[in-house]
């Protein structure tokens, strides 16, 4: 009998929309009482990532609600393509209600047209009672606004008892006043109660999907139903109409400086009913829309199909090292996988995943469980020549890791250094570059950006590239996995990440990490890293008069296994005794100093740490070191003989190093640079000492010598010297 026509998008449209949603769907679906009665949702526009509008909600709906309710789906990429270009709005009403139109059970006599924050209290038994009997025509109906601390205590889930209470309330607190308009539209708001006959909705060519700017839809659809059938009519009389305002927090709609459509076009100078520019295509005739299964969707079959494809567990789960994640590689599949699923979660029946990686464990359990869901496809690409093959995926899952049980990393002197990269990976990163490239040549043709789901991309060898590319979520340790779209051309280093950051990965800044081969660049220097150990140990070549900033090195050999993998902030001794050899490019002659800048110190804010520091075992300081951020300059003349050498060793002694929970290193301090400086000190000091000696003579000796000789009326010399030398103190004092 009825198809009550509903539209929105999983956004958060005015206050507390889920809660007032879900009360207004149950008691809409309470009062439907027709077998054919239906309740058609127009979900609009939600972002891909995100389940549908009533998904959301679907938790806090009646089983009554779900049996009558249809649910829509009108896709992101139809708004970006068709409309975005034209309109500030992300949900169109015109469009999304002629889509449940056009799409409503085409037996039923009447179609209401109304919101998802109504309430309708009928007067006798069920709304479809109420029309069962009710005269061809066109009805409006007064709305009656509920204060919020109204529908807020009214429960959602038992749509009788609300019911119920409204019909007592509404008259007792005297809610229930009308709102009347002209003739076109009879009452004010008149979009919360349109009821008219499907037929004449067709007759009339359904909403004006010309008013892309938001307001006056209703009105401009009533006057031109009252053209077409002569009057409206009221409802009044069979039930009662209340808004759960939501008026609290300002919308789209409701700001101060709101754009709506033209009211003298659309409304005031109106004068035809029909609308044949749009006659054969309103409603998006020309697309199939999924409707989307609210009892047996993708979503519902998740977790059994997880369970079938994952392995059994053989007991506790192994606990995974935050610290580990910047250079972690490998990863368990069959964790991940629950989160990759996420995003499976909320695709349509029919998409096509396109798998890019070389992670075999976690490609077979992908295999399984697509096949376990209805209408899902699987593609795969391992490098850039296969990428072709994605090109009519819908969500792209790029894997940059491998599963922890096929991959054995080589032998490092320390678990927390870096890895080699794998060649497997390598081509992975190739081929994401090349999928980057693919992926802006169709958003460069106005397409849908399609949905990007990244595993393990945040570690230290490509976390840069990733973010130059890619507009990304957030992910954490836990999960691996975050989402991304491609950004239209690749973000410059100051868009991307900080000067440090920068120098993290050795990349000129300025320059940003823009291209795989600088991404594996950045990795090379990871693997140059672990390669020290099995070289010979080699001199750090520090320039006379330069500073070499230990953040930006590339090379390692001159580092033992007492040195950390440099940080933003530089380089951390490990342990109690370090040991560098350094080379002196340029000196000529003269004394020189060694400089060492810390700007950390590896020891709690109220701790300090002993630091004694030798060159070639001769002891050339020592002192103690506050814990906590420093900003320190330690500085040590050179032995004469290193010096003519061209090179000499040295070694800090460090008491007591530390440690942190996470962390399992001993740290001492962290040194950003060392500089080697002409030791001009003592020329300095020579220089201040005979300028002040110089001006002790002017100040003192000369005026002493004039009053000697000049004093008028002295009978000596000696007491005219007195009388000066006394007026001098007296001012001095």
């Amino acid at each position: 009998m009825i198809s009550v026509v509903l539209y929105g998008r999983n956004d958060a449209h005015g206050y507390n929309l889920h809660r007032r949603a879900a009360l207004s769907l149950n008691c809409l679906a309470e009062v439907l009482t027709d077998p054919d009665d239906e309740l058609l949702f127009v979900d609009y526009n939600t972002p891909d990532e995100l389940p549908t509008f009533v998904e959301a909600l679907a938790d806090t709906l009646t089983d009554r609600c779900i049996d009558r309710l249809r649910v829509v789906r009108v896709p992101a990429a139809v708004h970006r393509e068709r409309y975005a270009a034209r309109t500030h709005l992300p949900a169109l009403e015109p469009v999304a209600r002629n889509v449940g139109v056009r799409r409503s059970n085409a037996a039923n006599r009447w179609v209401l047209s109304t919101n998802t924050d109504m309430i309708f209290v009928p007067a006798t038994t069920s709304l479809s009672e109420a029309c069962r009997d009710l005269p061809d025509g066109f009805y409006g109906l007064p709305r009656y606004e509920l204060p919020e601390w109204v529908w807020e205590q009214l429960p959602r889930t038992d749509p009788t008892r609300a019911l119920s209470e409204l019909r007592r309330l509404g008259p007792r607190i005297s809610l229930d006043e009308p709102t009347v308009s002209d003739e076109w539209v009879r009452f004010d708001a008149p979009g919360d109660f349109q009821l008219c006959l499907r037929e004449d909705i067709v007759a009339i060519d359904a909403f004006d999907e010309e008013m892309l700017l938001g307001w006056h839809v209703d009105s401009n659809f009533g006057r031109r139903m009252v053209i077409h059938r002569g009057s409206v009519e009221t409802f009044e009389e069979r039930a009662a109409g209340y808004h759960c305002n939501h008026s609290r927090i300002p919308t789209v709609y409701h700001g101060p400086a709101t754009v709506a459509n033209d009211l003298e076009r659309f409304y005031v100078s109106l004068q035809t009913a029909e609308l044949p520019e749009q006659r054969a295509g309103w409603g998006l005739a020309d697309l199939k829309l999924d409707e989307v299964p609210l009892r047996h969707g993708i979503a519902v079959q998740l977790a059994d199909a997880l369970a079938e494809v994952m392995p059994a567990s053989t007991g506790a789960r192994s606990p995974s090292r935050a610290y580990d994640s910047a250079f972690g590689l490998t990863y368990d599949s069959a964790h991940v996988l629950a989160y990759i699923a996420d995003s499976i979660a909320v695709s349509p029946r029919g998409t096509t995943i396109g798998y890019l990686g070389a992670n075999a464990v976690l490609l077979k359990m992908l295999r399984r469980l697509t096949s376990e869901l209805e209408d899902l496809r699987l593609e795969i690409a391992t490098d850039e020549e296969s990428v072709g093959s994605l090109a009519e995926a819908d969500v792209l899952l790029v894997d940059l890791g491998l599963d922890v049980s096929a991959w054995e990393e080589p032998d490092v002197r320390q678990p927390e250094e870096p890895p080699r990269y794998p060649e497997e990976l390598r081509s992975v990163l190739f081929g994401l570059e090349r999928l980057v490239e693919l992926e802006r040549t169709l958003l460069a043709r106005g397409e849908h950006p399609r949905r990007f789901v990244l595993v393990n991309s945040a570690t230290s060898f490509t976390d840069a590239f990733v973010l130059a590319h890619l507009d990304c979520s957030h992910t954490s340790i836990h999960s691996r996995v975050r989402r991304a779209t491609v950004k239209l051309s690749p973000a410059s280093e100051f868009e991307l990440v900080d000067k440090r950051e920068m120098m993290e990965t050795d990349i000129a800044v300025g320059s940003g990490i823009t291209t795989t081969r600088a991404a594996l660049a950045a990795a090379d220097r990871l693997h140059s890293w672990n390669e020290r150990v099995e070289r010979p140990r080699e001199s750090l070549r520090v320039p006379n008069g330069l500073v070499v900033d230990l953040a930006g090195i590339s090379e390692f050999a001159a580092f033992g296994d007492d040195w950390c993998f440099p940080e933003p902030g530089g380089m951390w001794t490990a342990g109690p005794r370090i040991d560098l050899r350094l080379a002196i490019d340029g000196y000529r002659s003269g004394s020189h100093l060694l400089c060492l800048r810390i700007t950390r110190v590896g020891a709690g804010r109220d701790a300090s740490l002993a630091l004694r520091m030798a060159i070639d075992d001769v002891r050339v300081a020592e002192g103690r070191l506050a814990g906590g951020p420093r900003h320190a300059t330690l500085r040590a003349s050179i032995p004469d003989d290193a010096l003519e050498r061209g090179w000499f060793d040295l070694r800090l002694e460090l008491e007591p190093p530390a440690s942190w929970d996470d962390d399992p290193r001993q740290l001492g301090v962290c040194v950003r640079s060392i500089a080697l400086q002409r030791d001009d000190m003592r020329r300095v000091l020579a220089d201040v000492g005979q300028r002040i000696r110089r001006r002790l003579r002017m100040h003192l000796v000369v005026p002493l010598r004039g009053a000697l000789h000049r004093s008028p009326g002295s009978r000596t010399t000696r007491a005219g010297a007195r009388r000066w030398a006394s007026s001098r103190s007296s001012r001095a004092d």
